[in-house]
């Protein structure tokens, strides 16, 4: 018996490798699967996260420029009267800016959260502007430009974090040469 079972013995062994090397590669494979279903997962979120704090902070920006237009500094947004109803909606803007910070702090890249904080603290700038606490007119034009650049920088940042190909999508000249052309009396009718 013993020399039937030192003939077995490489069957044997072959079997227990074959039978080991199997668990292994499933192991390894569904190890790699789930890791690549919750990367998926964590860059839907981070994505979802991203998207809806750009949304916040540029409602809080559009909000803030439509009452310092209101407030006489010159903007091509419609104007909106600097009063209590409009400051109220300034500050709820404010408030759901403050909510959707939260997941883009949480599951964020730390050069997107940094790129994210800068904006949305020269969009604090526009507020303050909206709020009567800044008034000169000569830097407002600077604020707006520091706003656009800052919000710039966060969707690069995003879209690289997120790996979006194709990189920073370029802001064009503010006001559009159309805008620029009404304000100098280029294109005014029988001019």
């Amino acid at each position: 018996m013993g020399i039937a079972l030192v003939r077995q013995l490489p069957a044997l062994i072959g079997v227990g490798l074959g039978a080991l090397v199997a668990y292994a590669t499933t192991f390894m494979n569904e190890r790699t699967r789930w890791r690549r279903e919750r990367t998926a997962r964590w860059d839907e979120a981070r994505m979802r996260a991203y998207a809806e704090y750009g949304d916040a902070v540029k409602k809080v920006s559009h909000i803030a420029s439509r009452i310092a237009a209101g407030r006489g500094l010159p903007h091509s947004v419609e104007s909106l009267a600097p009063d209590a109803d409009a400051m109220e909606a300034l500050s709820n803007a404010g408030s759901e800016r403050a909510r959707a910070w939260e997941p883009v702090l949480l599951l964020g890249e730390p050069e997107t959260v940094a790129a994210a904080r800068a904006w949305h603290q020269t969009v604090w700038r526009l507020e303050w502007y909206a709020a009567g606490r800044l008034t000169a007119a000569d830097q407002w034009d600077s604020a707006l430009r520091d706003t656009e650049v800052a919000r710039d920088k966060f969707y690069d940042c995003a879209r690289r974090d997120l790996g979006v190909k194709g990189g920073a999508v370029p802001t064009p000249p503010w006001p559009p040469q159309w805008i620029r052309d009404l304000e100098s009396g280029e294109d005014t009718p029988g001019a």
